[in-house]
């Protein structure tokens, strides 16, 4: 009986060194994301292995479960089942490492497990992101009298759906009455070179994300906030130079080839969809196979179909469709529900609303772009989603201490 109470309590000390470990780690997957996939990487597979050895060694007690492990299983299933029938399987095998993905949710709800390591992370994110967006302000250069969009640490597509990310994520903290004086300035000096450097990405699906994400923020916390959005648009029209003009004006422009060759991977993606609708073609690469349905205009079309919907459909099927997009609708669900139920905290209230309208963001964004299957994207997507959770259940925590 001595030597397993001497077991647990080495047990128990190894999990307390353990814990801080997998919270530094899982913080810098997040924050390196926006200058260094491989670093991320690295950190993030750090941060996995060392909780699932929490897990295993715990017997599954360091588990927390969420209302989304089931649906996880059925997305898990859907992409095995289109991996087995895919046209190209190895390819479809090695892209399933995007599920892993995943685990962030897990990692970020287990490692924010203090107010302390919450506002560490929030601040962190923030302050990176946008010392980064100053460093591109400065590095923004022009040929034949045309910007060059800004890409100097990550593609410009995924510059601007970071910038997005980040941006939404910060706004709630705000405009929040009972927000920090201290924390406002925070938010405000983060997000003045994150706008800048979004609008320099000339990213246009980041561009309307961020303007649903506003305005989700307006219509749940304050309808001032989308007259400030509004206002600021209009300045960016009457004032930004011409070439960003055009690049607004170009979203509505069906004769412009980029506009056009998404309208061709959505009708093409449909026939392609038509041809194999059980398990789909594999999560692949489709340009090999989409050249057969129809000519592209560039050698970038029919890679992906820049459209999360259509993408899906076409390489899970509709079974690994059907599962993801009930993964989606939980998430909107678990976050608005928590948007709502925080909303008189500034901290946790905020974090839970910047989660839920960067989600719709990423959602608008996704009808142009292929932004699921981005990496960091994809982990920005995953980690506000642990956060909204871990803001509910640290806000649970915080009300039980005040009852008591």
């Amino acid at each position: 009986m001595v030597d397993a109470l001497a077991d647990r309590a080495d047990s128990s000390l190894l999990h307390s060194f353990l814990r801080p470990i997998v919270f530094y780690a899982m913080l810098l997957a997040i924050v390196a994301v926006t200058f260094s996939v491989a670093l991320s990487s690295i950190a993030m597979g750090t941060a996995i292995v060392l909780w699932l050895y929490l897990v295993l060694s715990s017997k599954g007690k360091a588990f927390l479960r969420t209302p989304l492990d089931f649906l996880f299983l059925l997305y898990l299933i859907g992409e095995f089942i289109a991996n087995i029938f895919s046209v190209d399987p190895a390819s479809s095998w090695y892209n399933t490492k995007r599920f892993f993905l995943m685990s962030l949710v897990y990692l970020t709800l287990t490692s924010l497990d203090t107010e302390k390591k919450f506002r560490i992370s929030l601040l962190s994110l923030a302050v990176v992101a946008s010392v980064l967006s100053l460093v591109e302000v400065f590095s923004l250069s022009s040929v034949g009298g045309h910007f060059v969009r800004v890409s100097l640490f990550q593609y410009f597509l995924t510059e601007g759906g970071i910038k997005m990310f980040v941006m939404i994520l910060l706004l709630p903290f705000l405009i929040h009455p009972s927000t920090p004086r201290k924390w406002k300035i925070y938010s405000l000096v983060c997000m003045i070179p994150l706008l800048i450097g979004l609008v320099l990405t000339q990213t246009r699906s980041a561009w309307l994300g961020f303007i649903a994400g506003v305005f989700t923020i307006g219509i749940m916390k304050n309808k001032k906030v989308i007259i400030a959005l509004l206002i600021l648009i209009v300045v960016f029209l009457l004032v930004a130079p011409q070439d960003f003009r055009t690049r607004a004006a170009s979203i509505f422009d069906p004769t412009m080839s980029s506009n056009i060759t998404r309208i061709h991977m959505i009708t093409t993606g449909w026939r392609m969809f038509l041809d194999r609708p059980i398990a789909g073609w594999g999560d692949i690469d489709l340009r090999q196979y989409y050249v057969a349905y129809i000519t592209p205009l560039d050698d970038a079309e029919g890679g992906h179909l820049h459209n999360n919907i259509m993408q899906l459909l076409v390489t899970l099927g509709i079974i690994g469709f059907v599962a993801i997009v009930a993964v989606f609708v939980a998430i909107f669900k678990l976050e608005f529900a928590a948007a709502r139920s925080l909303a008189g905290h500034w901290l946790y209230g905020s974090a839970a609303l910047g989660c839920f309208a960067a989600y719709i963001g990423f959602q608008v964004s996704g009808l142009f772009e292929w932004n699921f299957g981005d990496h960091e994207i994809a982990v920005l997507l995953w980690f506000t989603v642990g956060l909204a959770l871990a803001s509910q259940r640290l806000y649970e925590g915080y009300s039980s201490s005040k009852l008591s």
